[in-house]
């Protein structure tokens, strides 16, 4: 299933977990129905008062089934624009309990520990980020699909930890390996090169992308 694009100051978040443990778990209808209440909300995030209706909308839906994924992957966008970043740590905990080996959502927590200023909490995860994504990494082929978001996500971690180096070369071989003779190479450049000779704080600075919503299918 796709879920809701939510890219934070760094990250390309198409939730890619490994070892998810609700893959079997059939979502309550209710709750789908209230989690797609969201869809008309998507496009004003930057409201206060439709942030707290899809958020109400998204609170009904994980009090009924605590296992709707993509409930709490929507509310990351309505919690980010009312800048209630605590909340948000809460609900990657509730994602990370249903995807335990998630590096993106390590990724993304650790960023957010680092908005409030825990940066012990943000480096502990920041660090089992890094892991993941080296222990995956280890036997993936370079033409898998997911190997550049997770080379990347490895370079991003790093720069988190204080190895910028290292992490600019290894983002360097990545941008050099990708074809120029292709959209979708030059579009990847154009990615990696976001992320290369950036500092930890222009990092957390940039500006996340909320605004692709993907609701549960319609049957």
């Amino acid at each position: 299933m796709t879920n809701l694009r939510f890219i934070v100051l760094l990250l390309l978040t198409t939730i890619c977990s490994c070892g998810q443990i609700s893959v079997n778990h059939k979502i309550n209808p209710e709750s789908i129905r209230l989690t797609n209440k969201i869809i008309p909300l998507v496009s004003f995030t930057n409201n206060p008062d439709s942030c707290k209706k899809a958020l109400s909308f998204l609170d009904s839906a994980t009090e009924i089934d605590k296992d709707n994924f993509l409930a709490y992957d929507n509310k990351l966008m309505f919690l980010y624009g009312l800048k209630q970043y605590e909340k948000i740590i809460k609900t990657l905990d509730e994602m990370l309990r249903l995807r335990p080996n998630a590096h993106d959502l390590y990724l993304t927590k650790g960023s957010f520990y680092e908005r409030i200023g825990d940066t012990v909490s943000a480096k502990k995860c920041f660090q089992k980020s890094l892991a993941i994504c080296d222990k995956v990494l280890d036997t993936m082929p370079k033409t898998n699909s997911d190997y550049l978001m997770f080379v990347t996500n490895k370079a991003i971690n790093m720069i988190m930890l204080g190895d910028s180096t290292k992490a600019n070369n290894i983002l360097q071989t990545l941008y050099d390996n990708q074809p120029d003779d292709s959209v979708f190479g030059n579009v990847d450049k154009k990615f990696i090169l976001s992320f290369m000779h950036k500092s930890k704080t222009e990092l957390l600075e940039m500006k996340p992308n909320t605004t692709e919503s993907v609701p549960y299918p319609k049957k």
